[in-house]
């Protein structure tokens, strides 16, 4: 009785923790500030025409079909522009407290609840209304139905794990790695190893079709975007390991210490190392471990690794890093705490190990916690509270930095319900003229919007004065009026 009153104690304690983010994930939704990308989102369901809002890899299916749904229903605000995430974040959450409460030993479920979901820029696109995290929610989803169908025979649990797998590509093209590495274990384990058995299995001309149709239609949407605008093309690493891990890390961190660059890179190569390793110790040793979720996420994480090195050298891909690498996350979650679960927490002094790692991650994250801030998009972070400003003083025409026009035209001057009155252009922050960018004289504008480093050498022989009105700490966004010609 003491046993079972114990566990329920600690479960309870992480159903209150999980849900804890899930809290902390909501009120961030709602604090804030849109993002340059979110906002291009928001513009092209306002000004829908499908050749430039497919030609971008910043359109994310389902997160395009979320907006359209808020917009629809005129839910234009920020906060509601972001429900199917913030949807998905309560999803993969509550996925990831029924799994830490299978755990069974308590110094794993407290390195698990750390290291999976402690996570500062996991929580970033938790927050944040993009493809991340829908593609992390299937992803999880195909995980969990996966080990569900083997533990308990259950076919129609097998067939949703790979429906769950084509929906993480389809909710973020990144996520297609992790679609062909399950598909490949999946059509192994079900089909091929039993020989030719399968061509009499009409479940698997079923699951065939599923496959083609999704391989198709994300072949055929990268392949329309790399002919439009190679969109894609030019975000990428060329090293696997520091592309990857050294973004893995620094993420992490989230900028709370500052490591140079080579000793990142270092920390970058053990890592990967150690995954490897402990990837393939987790495949040789899967009879002895017998833990489904550990086996699986070893399998995909190397197989992943092969069609990324496969893409690199045959076809030119540059490595995924940053966000575009987050489809690694929970599958390197898997693999560490697996290998913790197995091995480490056998040992009193793995024990000791768990904990510390665990106290390391938590102080980390609670020196992350912030309602505004964000590691990628910090230029925009004061840029509601600038225009607003800006709209307070009487401001006519203002020059915007390239930084800030994005949300400035794609979301506020595209919503009737946060519309400003002022008339905003881009400011040209080039040396040289560029058709993208505002070419008018800095007389033209009564106030202008600058991001660090503030350049305006294109503008060197303005005849102006100019006196600084406002800046703001967080970004160092300027604001200054232009008074008049000398």
């Amino acid at each position: 009785m003491q046993n079972i009153k114990t566990r329920f104690i600690v479960n309870t304690v992480f159903f209150f923790l999980v849900y804890s983010l899930v809290f902390y994930i909501i009120v961030r939704a709602f604090n804030i500030v849109i993002t340059h990308d979110e906002a291009y989102s928001f513009y092209n369901v306002k000004h829908f025409w499908y050749v430039e809002t497919l030609c971008t890899g910043n359109t994310h299916w389902f997160n395009f079909l979320a907006f359209k749904t808020a917009v629809l229903f005129n839910l234009e605000k920020v906060s509601q522009l972001r429900w199917f995430s913030i949807f998905c974040s309560g999803v993969f959450l509550t996925g990831a407290y029924f799994w830490i409460k299978s755990i069974k030993d308590i110094p794993t479920k407290v390195f698990a609840f750390s290291f999976a979901l402690l996570n500062p820029y996991l929580i970033d696109y938790l927050s944040l209304a993009r493809g991340y995290s829908a593609g992390i929610m299937f992803e999880v989803l195909m995980l969990i139905c996966y080990c569900l169908a083997v533990k308990n025979n259950k076919r129609s649990l097998m067939f949703l794990s790979l429906f769950f797998a084509g929906m993480s590509a389809i909710a973020n093209f990144n996520f297609f790695y992790v679609f062909t590495a399950f598909s490949l274990v999946y059509f192994y384990e079900n089909y091929f190893k039993h020989r030719f058995l399968f061509f009499k299995n009409k479940q698997f001309y079923f699951d065939l079709f599923f496959l083609i149709t999704i391989t198709a239609l994300v072949l055929k949407a990268l392949r329309f975007i790399t002919l439009c605008s190679n969109d894609i093309g030019a975000y990428g690493g060329n090293d696997l390991a520091t592309s990857i891990f050294s973004g893995f890390i620094e993420t992490l961190i989230y900028r709370n210490f500052n490591i140079e660059l080579d000793t990142l890179n270092i920390l970058a190569y053990i890592l990967f190392s150690l995954l490897v390793v402990i990837a393939i110790y987790g495949i040789l040793k899967g009879k002895k471990h017998t833990n489904v979720w550990f086996g699986l996420s070893c399998k995909l994480f190397l197989i992943i690794l092969f069609l990324l090195i496969f893409n690199k050298l045959l076809l030119g891909i540059l490595y995924p890093t940053y966000r575009t690498a987050l489809f690694f996350y929970p599958l390197i979650a898997l693999v560490v705490i697996g290998f913790a679960n197995f091995l480490i927490s056998k040992s009193k002094i793995g024990v000791y190990v768990l904990y510390i790692f665990s106290i390391i991650i938590v102080i980390n994250f609670m020196m992350s916690i912030s309602l505004s801030k964000i590691f990628d998009y910090s230029e925009q972070r004061d840029s509601k509270i600038t225009f607003t400003y800006l709209e307070s003083v009487g401001a006519k025409k203002v020059g915007i930095d390239p930084f800030l026009y994005g949300v400035f035209r794609n979301y506020y001057q595209q919503t009737d319900n946060f519309k400003f009155s002022f008339k905003g252009d881009c400011l040209n922050m080039f040396k040289e003229s560029r058709p993208n960018y505002g070419n008018n004289k800095l007389s033209d504008f009564d106030y202008l919007v600058l991001y660090p480093p503030y350049n305006l050498s294109y503008y060197k022989n303005s005849n102006v004065k100019f006196k600084g009105n406002k800046y703001y700490l967080n970004t160092g966004t300027l604001v200054i009026k232009v008074l008049s010609q000398n």
